[in-house]
Formats: C-alpha cells, structure tokens, sequence
C-alpha cells in the first residue's frame, strides 16, 4: 500500500467532493470543487474553493485557507491566521486527531488507504452543532 510520506506528497491541486449531513438542522448539504496547495517558503498554503448547495437555496460559494507545515511525524496544519488546527500524522494508513474549540469538539479521520485518493470525516459536537463533514480529494491531472 502506497502512503503519503511527507508535506510535498500533497503539493498540487486536487478535485474536493464533500458531503455534511447535519443533524441539528436535519439536513444534508453538498459541496465540489478544489483546493490547492502550492509552496510557500518551506509550508504548504492549502487554498479550498466550493460551491456548496444547501437544500431549498441558490448554490454559493465557499472558500477556506490553512497553512500546512512539516511537524513532529506529519503535517501541522495552522489556521490563516497562523493558530495551531491539528496534526496529521504520516506513513499511517488512518490518522486521527482532535480539536478542542470550546464550547465545540472536532475529530478528524483521515483515510489514505487509496492514496493517493484520501479522505477525511470531521465529526463535530457542541451546544449548537452536531454534524458530519465527509471529504473526498482526488489529484487533479497534471498535478
């Protein structure tokens, strides 16, 4: 089985599918699209944009930015704004971490046993959330 082994495995574009089944709202919302990551000085900047379709609405659009960088065994990813999100640890099939951001909880599960295809499903918890984030990333071709 082929495993991701560093930062750069990631550089590139990839196509995103994901899928958020909230329960609080009793809902299921789709999203596509892509997120890059290009180099920048020796970090990964990891670029999302989506379009996100909320049942009954008009699609929108949706973007997100982190900064990926080498750490201890993986992948430090930060916020924009450089505050510490979580870790993902390398050469492992199914890496899991956590997130405390009180008053909610977030888990990841990573998934790269189709590398380089891979997944991750946020699970997240709180006094106003409770939903799911499943995410599908494929290597765009060419990258």
């Amino acid at each position: 089985m082929s495993l991701p082994q560093s930062l750069g495995d990631f550089a590139g574009n990839w196509r995103i599918t994901r899928e958020i089944t909230d329960a609080k709202a009793g809902q299921v919302l789709s999203a596509e699209g892509t997120a890059s990551l290009v180099w920048e000085g020796g970090a990964l900047l990891y670029d999302e944009a989506l379009r996100l379709q909320v049942p009954g609405q008009a699609p929108m659009q949706a973007t997100r930015r982190y900064l990926w960088q080498q750490g201890q065994g993986g992948i430090d990813i930060r916020f924009e704004d450089g505050r510490f999100f979580h870790h993902l640890a390398l050469r492992q099939d199914s890496p899991r971490d956590h997130h405390d951001c009180p008053p909610d909880s977030y888990d990841a599960a990573y998934d790269f046993s189709d590398w380089p295809r891979w997944s991750v499903v946020w699970t997240v918890s709180g006094p106003r959330k409770s939903y799911v984030m499943k995410s599908l990333y494929a290597r765009l071709r060419g990258s």
